[in-house]
């Protein structure tokens, strides 16, 4: 990895992170791992049932351990220190660990009293506690927290169009974090603290009117259903899959291994839902600011995060949400129009965080946030 550009080496992490979680689940359920190999007195109680279901995803999280360390010590922008990020990653895993636990017994406890259909009840709303609560939860897991409005923020969100109560200036830790909507309804935007400091006064109204696009033209909406209904559908489909039950320890843990499985086509088919979200955003601001600003707001913003001009067609069809900056700037130098694709703006990314919900384990995987708990929760984006 070392002749290899940034960008590729975080993308070769996140195929060994995703691709090594996704043959794990195949072999659980092609060869029923968990009915071969936990004890036959796992669901004698509910508490050694539950106690077996986390001994599966502690198993997967010692299993990332080796990408985890390559993703957030040696391929980043900026090294946080080896003792640092051991404490922020322990207590990433703890916090995830302490939802999954919850998850895990609220979802057990319901199948085996009211039945799958409560169950289907009870993973909707722990989505919803998940949207909800974002903010919250990404202090938690990575430490994200939340400063006084600066005098330049809020002269930048009047600039465009929000109000200084809509926005919050935010510590990432991590120069990738851009923040994002929070909330059900949306009602505060997280800017980052490094937004404001290093971007120049116009480039920052800028950045602010694409987030006021995404979510006045509805763009963040229709991402956060998308992810609602595709893991809903596919935690539905992962409880009625073969050897996968919400009863038993082994049908639950058969049940994780299918919902993941679901969640890494959802990688690979929602990106194409999410890239024309971005060019539509950056359209809605080429209308209001000279186009010049635009494309210097999108390759300072990028070069925080991949920096990568060009990809391969290929390359970003199948593990990119966001566009190259390349094929940005070329979809603004065209014609600036509003993109007419079906558009559900951060689709796959929101699509990761809210699979908690199924105890998915592909969250934490993927190329862009592996190895850096302040990622974990509100992914980088455009």
């Amino acid at each position: 990895m070392l002749h290899m550009t940034y960008a590729r080496q975080r993308l070769w992490l996140g195929i060994t992170g995703v691709g090594g979680t996704v043959l794990l689940c195949t072999a659980t359920v092609a060869f029923d791992l968990p009915h071969r190999l936990m004890h036959p007195l796992a669901d004698q109680t509910y508490g050694s049932a539950l106690s077996w279901i986390a001994l599966a995803w502690m198993l997967h999280a010692a299993l990332l351990i080796p990408v985890d360390i390559l993703g957030g010590l040696v391929v980043v922008r900026e090294t946080p220190g080896v003792l640092r990020w051991i404490a922020s990653w322990l207590r990433g895993v703890a916090v995830q660990w302490l939802w999954f636990t919850l998850a895990a017994a609220l979802l057990l406890r319901t199948a085996q009293q009211f039945g799958l259909t409560y169950a289907m009840l009870v993973f909707l709303l722990l989505q919803v506690i998940l949207l909800s609560r974002q903010g919250l939860i990404a202090w938690l897991v990575g430490g994200v927290h939340v400063q006084a409005t600066s005098v330049n923020l809020a002269a930048a969100a009047q600039q465009a169009g929000l109000s200084a109560d809509e926005v919050r200036q935010v510590r990432g830790n991590d120069p990738s974090f851009v923040g994002g909507w929070t909330g059900v309804e949306a009602r505060r935007l997280w800017v980052p603290l490094h937004w404001i400091e290093l971007l120049s006064p116009e480039q920052l109204v800028v950045a602010l009117k694409r987030r006021a696009a995404v979510r006045d033209a509805g763009l963040r909406r229709r991402g956060v259903l998308v992810a609602v209904a595709w893991n809903t559908v596919g935690f539905v489909l992962a409880s009625s899959a073969p050897h996968a039950d919400l009863v038993t320890a082994a049908g639950f843990v058969s049940m994780m291994a299918w919902f993941t499985l679901w969640s890494f086509l959802g990688v690979l088919l929602l990106p194409s839902l999410s890239r024309p979200a971005v060019l539509a955003a950056d359209a809605v601001a080429a209308h209001t600011h000279d186009r010049a600003l635009v494309g210097a707001t999108i390759t300072m913003l990028d070069q925080w995060q991949d920096d990568e001009g060009e990809r391969d067609a290929r390359v970003e069809t199948v593990f990119h949400p966001v566009p190259s900056r390349g094929a940005r700037l070329r979809a603004l130098a065209a014609s600036g129009a509003a993109v007419s694709s079906p558009a559900a703006w951060h689709a796959t990314r929101m699509m990761l965080y809210l699979s908690w919900a199924g105890l998915g384990g592909l969250s934490r995987a993927v190329h862009c946030n592996v190895g850096r708990p302040p990622l974990w929760v509100m992914l980088p984006g455009d």
